[in-house]
């Protein structure tokens, strides 16, 4: 298989793929933002279990801006240029998407979470490791 799945560090990269993509959609429905702002708000959104580094929000935001989620514009700021991005409906309807789907699962995982994890890791909260 490749992947050590009884690797945390498996885990942490698989959530954090999905769940960014879920805090970068909702930051960006807030109000536009570029890429330093939205990597600031999803790593306060998330309780800093995602913050996002560079490698990894531009690569996203190339994405969803390719899939018409987003729009991004350079903006001169004095002598620097930013790419500032703004939601699309489709990106709306994507986070629409992402919350219903989300929310469906949430309740289940937390029950398994609670079954499986050992008592001092449950009742941490938190993340320890991040990206």
């Amino acid at each position: 298989m490749g992947a050590e799945l009884e690797s945390a560090n498996y885990w942490d990269q698989a959530i954090r793929r999905s769940a960014s993509r879920l805090f970068l959609l909702a930051a960006l429905a807030e109000r536009p933002m570029h890429g330093y702002e939205l990597a600031q708000a999803v790593e306060v959104a998330s309780g800093e279990c995602c913050s996002p580094s560079d490698a990894a929000i531009y690569p996203a935001l190339r994405e969803l801006s390719e899939g018409g989620y987003v729009v991004c514009e350079t903006q001169a700021q004095g002598r620097r240029e930013r790419k500032v991005c703004t939601l699309t409906e489709r990106g709306r309807e994507a986070l629409a998407a992402a919350a219903v789907s989300w929310g469906r699962v949430l309740p289940y995982i937390q029950t398994v979470v609670d079954a499986a994890a050992p008592a001092s890791t449950a009742a941490a909260g938190g993340c320890d490791d991040r990206a």
